[in-house]
C-alpha cells in the first residue's frame, strides 16, 4: 500500500503529485494509492483520482491549513502564522497517526509513505517505522526576518532536516546535483499530449488569450483585481480575450462580459498551454508550466514571501511590480503570439522510477 500525502497550501503539490502519480501507473498499473490532502487540493486532485479507481486507488479530504494573510500583496503576522502552523500541523500529525494505525499493513513490509512537503505524516511513518520517500523544493525556510524570531525558525529547520535525514530519499524538482539521500530531478510538470491548436479549439479559444491564474488560494485576489483593471486599458489597443481561473472561495469584484472566468480549474494546465500570455503569482508549479509548454509570463510574487520573491528575481520580476504593471503588460501584450521554446522536462519520469525502485527493493 502506498500513502500520498499532499500539502494543501496551494496547489503546487498536488500538481505535480498528479504528475508522479501518472508516470508510476503508466510503468507499474497494480498498485493502489491513498491520497490525503485537503481544501482546494483535495477538489483538484479528486478528479485524477477518479481516472485511477480502476487500481483501486482512494482520496481523503482530512487536511486544513491556516490562510496566509495577505494585504495590498504584502504577507502579513509571519510569525503568527507560523504559529497556526504548528497547531495545523499537530492535528495533521494526529490525523496521519491514526489514518496509518488503521489500515492492515502490507505482510511483506512494502507499505512506503510518499509526502509532499507535509511533516505531519513524515513524523508520523518514523514514529511507526514505515518507509518514507519526500518530495519538497524547499530544504530550509526563510519566513522569519526578526534576528530573534528567525532563531524559533532555525531549529524548525533544523528539526525538518532531521526528518528529510530518515527519509528513504528526497526527491527535489529542481534542477541540481544530487548528494547522499538527495535526488534534484528537475521541474515536474504534468504532460499535454493534444496538439496546441487542437487544445485551444476543445477549450473554445479563438483569439489571442491572455490567462490570469492565482492558484488554489485566495492570496492571489488583489492581484486578479489589479491586473484586470490594467489590462481593461488596453482593450482598445490590441484584440485579445482575458481568462480568469480562481479558487471558490473568491468573489471577483467587477463581473464583466469582457473577460471570461472559467472558475476553478483542475486543468489549468491546458489553459497555460493554451494562452499566450500567463499572469500570475510566482509560484512554482506555474512557472514550470509556462517554461514546460513555452507560454510567456508575468510573475508578481507576494511581498515578504521568501520562495515567491526569489522565485520572481531570478525571472526579473519583483513585488513591487504590483505597482508598474502598466509598462510591463504593455511590453508583453506588444508581443502577444510570440512563443518561447518548449522546455523537456522529465522530472515526473525521474520522480516515478525512483520511487518504484525502492517499492521493487527486496
Amino acid at each position: 500500500m502506498i500513502y500520498f500525502f499532499s500539502s494543501p497550501i496551494g496547489l503546487g503539490h498536488v500538481t505535480r503529485d498528479i504528475a508522479i502519480t501518472q508516470r508510476i501507473i503508466e510503468y507499474s498499473k497494480n498498485l493502489k494509492f491513498n491520497f490525503v490532502t485537503g481544501s482546494n487540493a483535495y477538489q483538484f486532485m479528486n478528479k485524477a483520482v477518479m481516472q485511477w479507481e480502476s487500481c483501486g486507488s482512494s482520496i481523503s479530504n482530512l487536511y486544513f491549513p491556516p490562510q496566509f494573510s495577505i494585504r495590498n500583496g504584502e504577507l502579513k503576522n509571519n510569525f503568527l502564522w507560523l504559529l497556526k502552523y504548528l497547531l495545523y500541523y499537530k492535528k495533521c500529525k494526529n490525523t496521519a497517526t491514526t489514518l496509518l494505525l488503521s489500515v492492515d499493513k502490507n505482510p511483506n513490509g512494502k507499505d512506503l509513505v510518499i509526502s509532499d512537503e507535509d511533516f505531519a505524516s513524515l513524523t508520523a511513518s518514523k514514529e511507526q517505522g514505515i518507509s518514507s520517500i519526500f518530495i519538497t523544493d524547499i530544504l530550509n525556510t526563510k519566513f522569519l526576518r526578526t534576528p530573534i524570531i528567525s532563531l524559533f525558525e532555525k531549529y524548525l529547520n533544523q528539526s525538518m532536516q532531521k526528518l528529510l535525514a530518515y527519509s528513504k530519499c528526497v526527491i527535489v524538482p529542481e534542477i541540481g546535483d544530487s548528494v547522499d539521500n538527495i535526488f534534484y530531478v528537475g521541474p515536474i510538470v504534468r504532460d499535454i499530449t493534444m496538439e496546441r491548436n487542437l487544445l485551444r479549439q476543445k477549450l473554445r479559444l479563438h483569439k489571442k488569450t491572455v490567462l490570469i491564474t492565482t492558484g488554489g488560494t485566495n492570496s492571489g485576489s488583489y492581484l486578479i483585481d489589479k491586473a484586470l483593471l490594467t489590462l481593461l486599458g488596453f482593450k482598445n489597443k490590441f484584440d485579445f480575450d482575458i481568462l480568469v481561473s480562481n479558487p471558490a472561495d473568491i468573489t471577483l469584484k467587477k463581473k464583466s462580459d469582457w473577460y471570461i472566468d472559467i472558475g476553478f480549474a483542475p486543468n489549468i494546465n491546458e489553459y497555460i498551454y493554451a494562452s499566450d500570455l500567463v499572469i500570475s503569482l510566482a509560484g512554482k508549479s506555474t512557472i514550470d508550466e509556462c517554461f514546460a509548454y513555452g507560454t510567456p509570463g508575468i510573475f508578481i510574487p507576494i511581498k515578504n514571501h521568501f520562495e515567491q520573491e526569489e522565485r520572481a528575481k531570478k525571472l526579473g520580476f519583483s513585488a513591487n511590480d504590483i505597482n508598474n504593471l502598466l509598462p510591463i503588460f504593455a511590453e508583453y501584450l506588444s508581443n502577444l503570439g510570440s512563443r518561447r521554446k518548449k522546455k523537456n522536462f522529465d522530472g515526473d519520469v525521474k520522480a516515478a522510477k525512483i520511487i518504484l525502485s525502492y517499492l521493487n527493493k527486496d
